[in-house]
């Protein structure tokens, strides 16, 4: 397996990304926006509509996840086969638009059901994984290899200030139009999504497999081929370790602050948009601080450097100043870090993988990546319960610490910069 020119990787101005992918980024937006109301409105739906607990929430929480984890490596497959994999993207968008505007008749005819969210969950899952794998497979050819870097920033950025704004402009729609407004608003956000899809315009067909091996893939083959490029690897392992922190923080945190520390509920809220804030700076500065230290220091540092923003939620009861500084600084630089972590490095699978095996490689990495998150948190909540969340969070330090360990581990990371 060979690299790319280490000179071209090596260039750090910023380059200009053609206009299609500027279509992609609005189309990204239009999706994350959707996603998140409509992730929003169906707890909402089985709670105050339905009556359902925690449990039935629990279930439709886990069903994203649950998708990457279960369907990702046979839709990798299946895209790889695909000619035009910008179709499979349009086709993800329109069932979710569709699914939306089942659940609104539903709603307002009377046929809502336990069966009816659930099912509706397990379509927008379903219709994720579809469009996240086709359209890792799209972004390498609308962006020039030297520019992927820079590609995936934006990409990053785009994403997750549509989530912030989602988040925000559902509970305000929620307030002023009730759920009604609220499923509208995450259709109006698909329904863009479709017409910004129509600015994509691919150059040339992607390649395809020989006729000796069409047909011959098997499950395991992405993550064979995960495993024999050594940087893949590493990163993939990396990634692990910090998913498997970000979910153990995300499941005992919450407890930690609001029940142990009495964080008023305001003041919680307020942290999450200090962490968007520090998620949306880690992505814009990823490619310009790789570019300067290293793929691979890079990522070393950011793991390191974790430990002490985690333990500032730890000890934040012990430091100087009022705790909610030292829990706003440790919101912000977790966030900020885990950001670098996810964007720097992100183009060495297109970089590493041919374009015929790209969905099917991309899905086992992220079966993996992802797949520790629903494990973490299950484990790290029964635990909890049984240790109280110090303990938890300690552990939340050490793995963000042992995702440099895979890096340190692999040189052959000092080819990206």
């Amino acid at each position: 397996m060979t690299f790319h020119d280490p000179t071209a990787l090596a260039e750090q101005t910023p380059p200009r990304l053609p206009r299609a992918f500027t279509s992609m980024m609005s189309t990204s937006a239009a999706e994350g926006f959707g996603d998140v109301l409509a992730r929003t409105l169906l707890p909402i739906l089985a709670v105050s509509i339905l009556g359902f607990g925690t449990g039935f929430v629990g279930i439709l929480n886990s069903i994203g996840l649950a998708s990457f984890l279960l369907l990702g490596v046979p839709v990798g497959m299946l895209i790889d086969r695909l000619r035009n994999r910008h179709r499979a993207m349009r086709v993800a968008t329109i069932a979710r638009c569709l699914v939306l505007l089942g659940l609104f008749a539903s709603l307002y005819a009377g046929w809502l059901s336990d069966a009816v969210v659930i099912g509706a969950a397990v379509v927008i899952g379903f219709a994720d994984v579809v469009f996240t794998t086709a359209q890792s497979t799209v972004i390498p050819r609308l962006v020039q290899t030297e520019r992927l870097k820079h590609a995936y920033s934006r990409l990053a950025i785009v994403n997750q200030t549509a989530s912030t704004a989602a988040a925000a402009t559902g509970s305000l729609t929620l307030g002023l139009l009730g759920m009604p407004g609220m499923i509208w608003a995450a259709i109006c956000s698909y329904a863009a999504s479709v017409l910004f899809q129509r600015g994509i315009k691919l150059d040339s067909a992607p390649a395809q497999r020989s006729p000796a091996r069409r047909g011959k893939g098997s499950f395991r083959d992405g993550f064979q081929t995960l495993h024999r490029v050594p940087a893949l690897w590493a990163l993939t392992q990396s990634g692990a370790l910090t998913n498997a922190g970000v979910m153990l923080g995300n499941t005992v945190l919450p407890v930690f602050l609001l029940r142990d520390l009495g964080v008023a509920p305001a003041a919680f809220a307020a942290l999450g948009i200090v962490s968007a804030i520090g998620a949306i700076l880690g992505a814009g500065l990823s490619p310009r601080l790789s570019a300067k230290f290293g793929l691979r220091t890079l990522r070393i540092a950011a793991a390191f450097l974790s430990v002490p923003a985690v333990a500032m939620a730890i000890a934040c009861q012990q430091l100087p100043g009022h705790e909610l500084i030292w829990l706003s600084a440790q919101s912000l630089t977790w966030s900020f870090l885990v950001s670098i972590s996810a964007v720097a490095g992100a183009e060495v699978l297109p970089r590493s993988v041919p374009a015929e095996e790209l969905a099917t490689v991309g899905s086992a990495q992220r079966t993996i990546t992802l797949g520790i998150m629903p494990i973490a948190a299950l484990l790290g909540g029964a635990i909890a319960a049984l240790t109280g969340p110090v303990p938890l969070l300690c552990v939340w330090a050490v793995l963000a610490g042992a995702a440099a360990l895979p890096i340190l581990r692999e040189q052959s990371l000092k080819s990206f910069r």
